[in-house]
């Protein structure tokens, strides 16, 4: 068979149609591509068995020009749009689909419903109940706060970041989990690109997921104090249950730091009608600061959307005083906070009259700074290489903290 009269033989394949284009996706493996409607519906035409041929002579008579071929099967190849003959399609589920439908579902909303209200009783009737920083000492043992509360924060992050991947499987879609990087700031975050694989009014959900599950958190931690507030309990675990209720609302008040492509950030950008708005922004900042040291330019913005580079405008200043503000925090409080410790340390190093669980105590915090660190460092190196390895035109929509 020559290669004009053969067929072309793709995987399952989704497409969306989006303000610049149709977005074509294999949402398996999480690679989509903005593509122009002619070229969508060639795709669609090899889909329904059209040989090469035949699909390049209907594109020169509607586009008036020859379509390169071997150009746009290589473009489909390095999308992983293609299937041979050994590759099985993908698979039309997905895991937890029920599970997913089962969460969203009316009844379970109601649950949420009635859980919030409960919640929202006892806070007015009991203010001891409404959230404050003094419910983070529930002890009198200050070493023993960050370690408990941090590890009783790990479930309830992966109770946030589980939302939203439920919601994503509830349609059917592949998601994974992580570690991923905003600025200096480690977090847990899911990857949802195969959001881009469904119409816009269909991603919200799986957007706020994440922010639901921290308000049903925190509404049922505080109920939870409730009963074990006296009665022969200790008060401490009264405390606790809302020292743990108080981290779901610093969640939720992390949401609105856009500029970190927070869940909010997600929100905000798909009601914009927007692809990549982060990196055109940024492609417009770091083109702005080489005009004005009178650099040449890196290249054109024209891989964004012109949607993007509308919007871009008024959020560049957002952005930039986003991360001034993260930074100005950082020199403020971060840093003297850093250095107050490790002085701590060292003096305890040093010192003759150390007892040995201070130095215990001094060892443990060297090992899980130095852990943070690492894990830091490692992160940012592996979105470097991912970066470098990327091959679609669109923006990772979804990686949700």
């Amino acid at each position: 068979m020559t290669q004009l009269t053969r067929t072309v033989r793709l995987h399952r394949l989704t497409m969306v149609d989006e303000d610049d284009g149709v977005m074509v996706g294999r949402p398996d493996v999480g690679s989509y591509a903005v593509f122009p409607e002619e070229g969508a519906q060639a795709l669609r035409m090899f889909a329904d068995g059209v040989p090469v041929d035949e699909v390049g002579a209907w594109y020169e008579r509607t586009c008036g020009a020859p379509l390169d071929m071997a150009d746009f099967l290589e473009t489909l190849a390095d999308l992983e749009f293609l299937r041979t003959d050994e590759e099985a399609d993908a698979p039309g589920t997905v895991r937890w689909q029920r599970l997913g439908r089962a969460v969203f579902s009316w009844p379970a909303w109601l649950a949420y419903a009635a859980l919030v209200a409960g919640a929202v009783t006892a806070m007015v009737r009991d203010p001891g109940l409404r959230p404050t920083y003094h419910q983070v000492f529930f002890t009198d043992y200050v070493s023993l706060i960050p370690v408990t509360i941090f590890a009783l924060a790990i479930p309830c992050i992966v109770v946030h970041e589980g939302s939203h991947a439920l919601a994503g499987r509830r349609l059917g879609l592949p998601s994974t989990l992580g570690l991923g990087r905003r600025l200096y700031y480690l977090v847990a975050e899911t990857r949802l690109d195969s959001l881009l694989s469904v119409e816009r009014k269909k991603r919200y959900l799986p957007f706020c997921a994440g922010m639901l599950a921290d308000v049903v958190l925190f509404c049922g931690l505080t109920l939870l104090s409730i009963p074990l507030d006296g009665h022969g309990i200790p008060s401490w675990i009264h405390k606790l249950c809302l020292a743990v209720a108080f981290t779901c609302v610093l969640r939720l008040i992390w949401q609105f730091l856009f500029y970190l492509e927070t869940d909010l950030y997600y929100v905000v950008t798909t009601a914009a009608r927007c692809t990549d708005l982060q990196n055109a922004t940024r492609f417009r900042l770091r083109s702005g600061l080489r005009r004005a040291l009178r650099r040449p330019p890196t290249g054109a913005d024209t891989e964004y959307s012109p949607r993007d580079r509308s919007v871009a405008r008024w959020y560049a200043p957002l952005l930039v005083a986003g991360y001034g503000f993260s930074l100005a925090s950082l020199a403020w409080a971060g840093l003297p906070t850093a250095l107050h410790f490790w002085s701590t340390i060292v003096d305890r190093l040093g010192g003759a009259e150390t007892s040995f669980w201070e130095l215990f105590d001094a060892a443990v915090f060297i090992a899980l700074s130095g852990s943070q660190i690492a894990l830091l460092v490692h992160v940012t190196l592996r979105d470097r290489r991912e970066r470098a390895r990327s091959r679609t035109t669109t923006a990772p929509q979804g990686a949700l903290p």
